[in-house]
């Protein structure tokens, strides 16, 4: 009898769970793209700088590369974080693609 009582309570308390993931996700109605400011707003040099000079310029491919690189020398170390390691450096260096796909999809 004990067992069984557990087992409800393990069932009631899992199905209040999943109640509350679902309740969190429909709820959340509003979805926003980020958008690329105007010229001249709003700290639009900041965002130049960083977005467009560093993360999709040389610095950003670079960066991936050597990620990438580091990612396949350790492969034989830690195989989990050198996979890791190479799906940061696709993001890294994919990001405006990824970041206007997301854009599209919300």
């Amino acid at each position: 009898m004990k067992k069984l009582l557990a087992t409800l309570g393990s069932l009631k308390r899992r199905s209040m769970q999943m109640v509350a993931v679902a309740g969190g996700l429909f709820t959340a109605s509003v979805a926003s793209a980020i958008t690329a400011p105007a010229a001249g707003s709003f700290a639009y040099d900041l965002y130049d700088v960083g977005v467009n000079d560093v993360l999709l310029g040389a610095p950003g491919f670079v960066g991936g590369v050597i990620i990438m690189v580091v990612a396949a020398i350790n492969l034989t170390k830690n195989w989990l974080m050198s996979v890791a390691g190479l799906l940061g450096g696709v993001v890294l260096m994919n990001a405006d693609t990824i970041t206007a796909s997301m854009g599209m999809l919300i």
